[in-house]
């Protein structure tokens, strides 16, 4: 005969254990870690295209006359 205080729980891995045996967890982070920087870059670089163009004047140096 048993009862409660005997018995043993038989439970499955743990969270993150499981989680990690998971393809779909595993693809994930390999997808975050690869297109996590390109997306920053993207952003940074949409933020640098909408800022106003900083127009370059030509020779600024005054011409010398002979």
């Amino acid at each position: 005969m048993s009862n409660s205080r005997t018995r043993t729980r038989t439970t499955g891995p743990s969270t993150w254990a499981g989680a990690v045996r998971n393809p779909w967890t595993v693809l994930c982070v390999a997808a975050t870690v690869v297109l996590g920087p390109a997306a920053a870059t993207a952003s940074a670089l949409d933020q640098a295209n909408k800022a106003p163009l900083h127009h370059v004047l030509g020779n600024s140096r005054p011409e010398v006359g002979p």
